[in-house]
């Protein structure tokens, strides 16, 4: 082929599928003649994630449950402490999860699913449910430490501040090919913030506007949500941690915070 005449690189055919839509069978099968790949079926793999135009089903997420499990599964027995299981589920499980979350609308169940395993091993070490895990709000323990608790992440707030950068760059018309196709597909005659879903919109199109409606509603106006997420954008550390700070749940200060954990 072209690519390794020129690059020196040999393409792995049995490795290579290729993908279609909106092409008819003639086209396809002359393709397929053509480059020799097989034709691949969604959802696929790519980079660890699934990847499908479809709206992707919980079980699909699989993988990155397995993961988490997995990772567990290798702690235990190790006798940690509450502050090392902490810092593993800041450090490795939330590492995991945020790539996921940088990436899709996570399903309630999924998001669920992932805190299940967080609260029952940061409380008793192991994957399996118990009632010494519940004794604490999942919501008040994701409360930063001057606030009195432990500063973990809360998954689907991390998820709409992805989704809010998403809202942003449409609003700006940020020069991409994506955000060019939601303007040409999507918002042809209108704003986004006169912009509905429709039953047959992608999922992530749905996601972006029940997220638009719903900060419409909680700063009053979507001149309001403008100013916010305009300052999201100018402050210091960039646009997601300071959606997430604002949009997170809020606690009372407290001033015991340093003495506890030595700060």
């Amino acid at each position: 082929m072209l690519f390794g005449q020129t690059s020196g690189l040999n393409i792995n055919i049995s490795k290579s599928s290729i993908y279609f839509g909106g092409v008819t069978d003639r086209l396809q099968q002359s393709i397929l003649a053509e480059t020799g790949f097989s034709i691949g079926v969604f959802p696929f793999r790519y980079l660890g994630v699934p990847l499908s135009p479809h709206r992707l089903l919980a079980s699909q997420y699989s993988p990155l449950i397995h993961k988490l499990e997995a990772a567990i599964q290798g702690w235990l027995g190790k006798h940690l402490s509450y502050s090392g299981r902490l810092e593993l589920i800041k450090s490795v499980l939330y590492g995991m999860v945020q790539f996921w979350v940088s990436i899709f609308p996570m399903p309630r169940a999924v998001i669920k699913q992932i805190t299940c395993l967080c609260r029952n091993f940061l409380w008793t070490g192991d994957t399996c449910r118990s009632k010494s895990a519940l004794i604490v709000a999942w919501k008040s323990v994701c409360l930063p430490k001057n606030e009195g608790d432990l500063g973990l992440l809360d998954i689907q707030v991390s998820n709409n501040c992805f989704i809010a950068k998403h809202l942003w760059n449409i609003h700006l018309k940020q020069d991409s090919i994506w955000i060019r196709w939601i303007h040409h597909f999507y918002l042809a005659t209108h704003s986004i913030w006169n912009a509905h879903a429709q039953r047959t919109s992608s999922l992530l199109w749905k996601s972006i506007i029940l997220l638009k409606n719903h900060l419409v509603e909680l700063y009053g106006g979507h001149q309001l949500v403008n100013d916010s997420m305009a300052g999201w954008a100018q402050q210091e550390g960039g646009f997601t941690p300071n959606a997430y700070a604002s949009l997170r749940h809020h606690g009372s200060a407290v001033h015991w915070d340093t003495i506890v954990w030595e700060q």
